[in-house]
């Protein structure tokens, strides 16, 4: 499904609000999430008006034919019932699969706040706001779909289960480390808490919009789930890489004052895992079937970083120390010098005379990509050949290329036990490094981010 754009949506959208657009801008960047998104002023008798339009993501992420749209819409509702912060939903269509929600002003960019004194007072506030969201009886959910969690399995299995069914059926290429990390999360299943909490999936900087040193509204629910408030605090962990905080630990010590629930930091390892993996799980069809309207550099950035910090989170899980590795070089002055031309023309020709920000956005994504086929001309090779190496190491055969490989990998995986956990969870590191530097230059915000300790 071809992304929505504004010629299917606005029709709708004006005549829902009885009003003319007059003014729009579209959302881009890390800030969109890769979703179509619009900020639109609406004129109407009386005067004008600003409102958020949000579309669905499209059939690229397979997670979303059960966390789609309209459950999160669903689930905002609810929330704004119960008095929480989140946008107001205005209306919903199904066909075009899109929202109309208030418009609120203010800051997501958590990187933004220079005095450390405000980031503690926006830290603390939200801290209470998740507590205050956790604090509502899980039972509330199920009349909009939500499942409670029965069993320990329950607490990790099903909301598992959502992501590998948008995510193995619809690989044209295995991914042998999501096949290992998901296997080892089954086998790895901590005791359930105390009760279940509404987990937002995908929670913390980056994730709710500020003013004045207060949170004023909470936004981007579609991951949303019942399960472990260690699972959330997880989550805070893996967007704090994006959004570096610079005081996670108080996020987590505001989070204990105000819910009463003690910090687990065994539960917060495994379910760091988790949060480190699902972005490699949405990814994994995109990257491999790429729409050229898709945020592509971004997501194949975004795929490559998972895959490191997942097998970064599963080495920290196990107790495992990660050594560097060497790289190679570059060393194709031929080809670099064409690249060199492209690159130029792009950047210093091109894009300073683009005066529309989506554009400039998409050029961007260009020069980017521009970023890793270089890395893939000049050292891919030499890459290819030490991860055919590396693979043999542990196949006890030299796989005829790096596709036969990676499948004969997948097999391994498959039928491997415990006993091959720190071998595997080694290689996978070190695959995920030799990714990372064929995007050298291409990763944008996930250039050199690591988590921050918990210990």
């Amino acid at each position: 499904m071809a992304v929505l754009t504004q010629t299917e949506v606005f029709p709708w959208v004006e005549s829902t609000l009885g009003g003319k657009i007059i003014a729009f801008t579209r959302q881009a960047g890390r800030e969109s999430g890769g979703r179509p998104g619009w900020f639109i002023t609406v004129e109407r008798t009386g005067g004008t008006q600003r409102y958020y339009v949000r579309g669905e993501r499209g059939e690229d992420f397979g997670y979303t034919r059960l966390y789609g749209l309209q459950r999160e819409g669903r689930l905002l509702q609810l929330l704004h019932a119960e008095g929480i912060p989140v946008p107001e939903i205005i209306a919903s269509c199904e066909r075009p699969n899109v929202l109309i929600m208030e418009y609120v002003d203010g800051l997501s960019d958590f990187t933004l706040i220079e005095r450390p004194e405000e980031r503690d007072r926006i830290a603390r506030h939200f801290a209470e706001i998740m507590a205050r969201w956790h604090a509502i009886p899980a039972e509330k959910f199920v009349n909009i779909g939500f499942l409670v969690p029965q069993t320990r399995e329950d607490y990790v299995i099903k909301d598992l289960e959502v992501w590998e069914q948008g995510h193995f059926p619809l690989l044209k290429e295995p991914v042998p480390l999501v096949t290992f990390a998901c296997g080892w999360l089954r086998r790895n299943i901590p005791d359930p808490p105390a009760r279940p909490v509404l987990v937002q999936g995908d929670t913390g900087p980056g994730q709710f919009i500020f003013k004045d040193g207060r949170v004023q509204t909470v936004t981007d629910w579609e991951l949303a789930n019942l399960g472990d408030p260690m699972r959330e605090l997880a989550h805070v962990r893996t967007r704090d890489m994006w959004y570096p905080t610079g005081n996670l630990l108080k996020w987590f010590q505001y989070y204990s004052e105000f819910s009463g629930v003690p910090l687990d930091t065994h539960k917060l390892r495994y379910y760091n895992v988790i949060g480190m993996l699902t972005t490699a799980l949405a990814l994994g069809p995109a990257v491999q079937q790429m729409d050229p309207r898709d945020e592509h550099a971004e997501w194949i950035a975004q795929d490559i970083w998972s895959k490191r910090a997942t097998a970064e989170a599963l080495a920290e899980a196990m107790g495992l120390e990660l050594p560097p590795i060497t790289l190679p070089t570059a060393d194709a002055p031929y080809v670099s010098q064409w690249l060199d031309v492209l690159e130029d023309n792009l950047r210093n020709e091109l894009l300073p005379h683009i005066p529309d920000n989506f554009l400039q956005h998409r050029l961007r994504l260009n020069l980017r990509l521009l970023a890793h086929i270089r890395n893939v001309a000049e050292i891919g090779h030499e890459i290819d050949a030490l991860e055919l190496a590396d693979m043999a190491q542990l196949l006890g055969h030299r796989p005829p290329n790096v596709r036969a490989g990676h499948r004969a990998m997948e097999a391994l995986v498959r039928k491997a036990g415990p006993d091959m956990d720190e071998a595997l969870t080694r290689y996978f590191h070190r695959h995920a490094l030799r990714q990372e530097a064929l995007m050298r230059g291409g990763m944008g915000r996930a250039e050199n981010i690591r988590a921050t300790p918990i210990d």
